[in-house]
């Protein structure tokens, strides 16, 4: 008898620790997400094809904008974190339609942020929104 209490004991254990891990990663996808949002205009040089800004909304949408040669570009899409350290932008329509980007995000806080990938590194800042 003592050992089933014991067995039924260590189960509701196991339960809830798994319950407090999934918890624990939802909370940091979660405000990895909080912490991309938000408008960002570049900071760095531009580099031929680099987006001037970039906007992340809070339902997974994007919208970039390009101005090169005096010509404004717009794109929208879609962007998703591939693992903790990843972003895939996917574009759906606009100047880069049907284009995908994979970057690494290299540094990522309420002032800064700087996607990198075989390529360059974008040095973005937060922009001061109402």
């Amino acid at each position: 008898m003592n050992l089933k209490l014991r067995h039924a004991g260590m189960k509701y254990l196991l339960r809830m620790l798994c319950l407090i891990m999934i918890s624990s990663l939802l909370m940091m996808c979660s405000s990895r997400q909080n912490l991309i949002e938000g408008k960002w205009s570049l900071a760095g040089s531009l580099v031929g094809g680099t987006p001037s800004s970039f906007w992340f909304k809070n339902d997974g949408t994007v919208v970039a904008n390009w101005k090169e040669q005096q010509s404004a570009f717009r794109s929208g899409g879609r962007y998703k974190f591939i693992d903790d350290i990843h972003i895939r932008i996917t574009m759906i329509d606009g100047y880069y339609e049907g284009e995908i980007y994979n970057f690494e995000i290299k540094k990522n806080d309420e002032n800064e942020l700087i996607l990198g990938n075989d390529y360059q590194n974008i040095k973005l800042k937060k922009e001061n929104t109402p």
